[in-house]
C-alpha cells in the first residue's frame, strides 16, 4: 500500500512539472515554430523516461526486501488443499 501512494505522489509530480512544459510546447507548434514545439515535446518525453525506467537505491531496497519478505512469510493459496 505504501508503494502504491509513493508511487502515486511520484507520478503526480511529474505530471505537475510537465504540464507547463506542455503548455509552452502546444504553443510553440500552434505559432509555427516547429522545432521549439518538437524540442519541448522531446523534453516531456525525456522527463517521463527517466521517471519512469531509471532505478533508484530506494527501489533497489524495496525490491530486496519484498522478496525477502515472499520468501520468509508463505501465503496459501487454493492450490496447496
Amino acid at each position: 500500500m505504501a508503494a502504491g501512494l509513493l508511487e502515486t505522489i511520484g507520478r503526480v509530480g511529474t505530471a505537475v512539472v510537465v504540464a507547463p512544459i506542455a503548455v509552452i510546447a502546444v504553443d510553440f507548434l500552434a505559432s509555427g515554430r516547429v522545432v521549439g514545439g518538437l524540442t519541448f515535446l522531446g523534453i516531456i518525453g525525456l522527463i517521463i523516461a527517466v521517471e519512469r525506467y531509471v532505478v533508484t537505491p530506494g527501489d533497489l531496497l524495496q525490491r530486496g526486501l519484498s522478496g525477502l519478505a515472499g520468501t520468509i512469510v508463505k501465503t496459501e493459496s487454493a492450490d496447496d488443499e
